[in-house]
């Protein structure tokens, strides 16, 4: 059996997979078209695994396959040009650019699949990396990046496979429960974080489409470490407690709120 060909349609399968995650993402690609599409990758997947299993997928079954993955990948990449030339998706982009909140609130919904607006959520949340290479980062890096959030805000983030933002329309991601597991977490009072706001049904996450969310930071420091194990960080409890003390120090130093929890 010809390798380069295998290959070539584990490439085709993988990359028509990534496709069809980004396109689900979207209203459009979460509707009729992107259905269908789902459909037939589940065929085609299903007759390779079924060729694999009877001994059967040869040079002449792989080619055809590899055809319909191509195509597959094809209509995909027609669908998301589809959506990025949609009308709702060129407003919510000129008013994500233009900082148009009313048009941005109006259009990401009809843009992005599972994204429904709040008018009003409580305290809202993100963890803050505490952790580099299985150590405690520095207590002034830390400081740097609550100091640079109050300077210069959050930065949003998004990429292909981002739920509910992209590239052209990042986002900053909130969660409305401080993190359990995370013992340095910054919190945005409630009615601090300007509008829009939208949470994503699926996951419960808040996400505030723009460049930089500017807000004024409390942080709250975990009383104890609770570690999961496939950290594989050794720390003892002394050691935590003279740097979350350290932190805190540091922190109000700055004039930032500390808040022990």
């Amino acid at each position: 059996m010809d390798e380069a060909l295998v290959s070539e349609f584990e490439a085709a399968i993988a990359d028509a997979g990534a496709l069809l995650v980004r396109a689900q993402k979207y209203r459009r690609g979460a509707g009729p078209a992107g259905a269908t599409l789902m459909q037939q990758a589940l065929a085609l997947g299903d007759a390779a695994r079924r060729l694999h299993r009877e001994a059967a997928l040869d040079d002449a079954a792989v080619r055809p396959l590899l055809d319909d993955a191509l195509a597959l990948a094809g209509r995909l990449r027609t669908l998301l040009a589809e959506v990025r030339g949609a009308p709702e998706y060129r407003a919510a982009v000129a008013a994500h650019g233009a900082g148009d909140t009313a048009t941005l609130a109006r259009a990401l919904p009809a843009v992005f699949a599972g994204l429904e607006a709040v008018p009003a959520p409580g305290d809202l949340f993100v963890a803050l990396p505490w952790l580099r290479r299985g150590r405690l980062r520095p207590v002034a890096d830390v400081l740097a990046d609550v100091l640079a959030v109050r300077h210069e805000g959050l930065a949003a983030e998004g990429d292909d496979l981002s739920p509910g933002a992209d590239a052209d329309l990042p986002a900053v991601v909130l969660v409305a429960e401080p993190p359990a597991d995370e013992p340095i977490v910054l919190r945005l009072a409630a009615g601090s974080v300007p509008p829009p706001i939208h949470r994503l049904v699926e996951t419960g996450e808040h996400l505030v489409h723009a460049p930089r969310l500017r807000v004024e930071p409390a942080i709250r420091l975990a009383a104890e470490l609770h570690l999961e194990e496939q950290l594989r960080v050794e720390l003892a409890p002394a050691d935590y407690a003279a740097y979350r003390a350290d932190l805190g120090a540091a922190l109000r130093r700055e004039g930032i709120p500390v808040e022990d929890t």
